[in-house]
């Protein structure tokens, strides 16, 4: 389903476009090492790898004309926000459990992480194609002058999915961890994750205003 670009108001899809492009940023970048390092994978180990998670924001350019050429930037939004909560669910249920004495020796191999990697490694490619769709659409969609109106809510949104990310499922994952232990904890946070993407996904079906691949 396709909405009317002249009848919806940008009120009901920025907030929550910013707000889908923040989430997993955040998550890829900053929840994950929190992860990593609450079950048990030692700093220097980890560092490597968790910096291989920022390279796809460094190098969206090259494929961002990809996003303009094929298909439509609502299309691309979409696909990526299916494909980011297909992917935080397949974390869930493929998180490693090392037990209570690794992780208290803060010496976890990372090698038990191979396919929690690949799976962030992709997330972050989803996450940074989706920017390049989510920021296409609001310049294509609305004018100039809108741009400007709307460039502070842009960015408001966008630091309350940092506040939700690092702030509220960081503190909820200490919660669970209190009551569930580690692994547990973190499967449960990558599953409330994956909600948070699959809702606004479905929202934004129906909202989000259409856009041309010329656009």
């Amino acid at each position: 389903m396709k909405t009317s670009n002249k009848t919806i108001s940008p009120w009901f899809w920025v907030p929550t476009l910013y707000f889908a492009e923040g989430v997993p940023y955040f998550v890829v970048n900053n929840i994950s090492v929190m992860m990593f390092t609450k079950m048990g994978v030692p700093n220097g180990d980890m560092a490597f790898f968790t910096t291989l998670l920022y390279f796809p924001w460094f190098l969206k350019g090259l494929w961002g004309p990809l996003v303009d050429v094929v298909k439509t930037k609502r299309w691309w939004i979409l696909s990526m926000q299916v494909l980011m909560t297909a992917l935080m669910i397949l974390l869930t249920v493929t998180l490693p459990k090392p037990d209570v004495a690794t992780i208290a020796s803060g010496q976890t191999p990372i090698s038990m992480f191979t396919i929690t990697l690949i799976l962030f490694i992709i997330a972050a490619f989803a996450s940074a194609t989706h920017d390049i769709a989510a920021d296409g659409t609001y310049m294509s969609v609305l004018s100039k002058e809108e741009q400007a109106k709307w460039i502070g809510w842009q960015g408001a949104f966008y630091n309350i999915a940092k506040i939700a990310a690092t702030g509220g499922l960081v503190y909820l994952a200490g919660v669970f961890i209190k009551h569930f232990g580690v692994t547990t904890a973190w499967m449960v946070i990558m599953l409330i994750i994956a909600v948070i993407m699959c809702a606004l996904g479905l929202y934004h079906i129906f909202i989000l205003p259409a856009t041309s691949n010329a656009t």
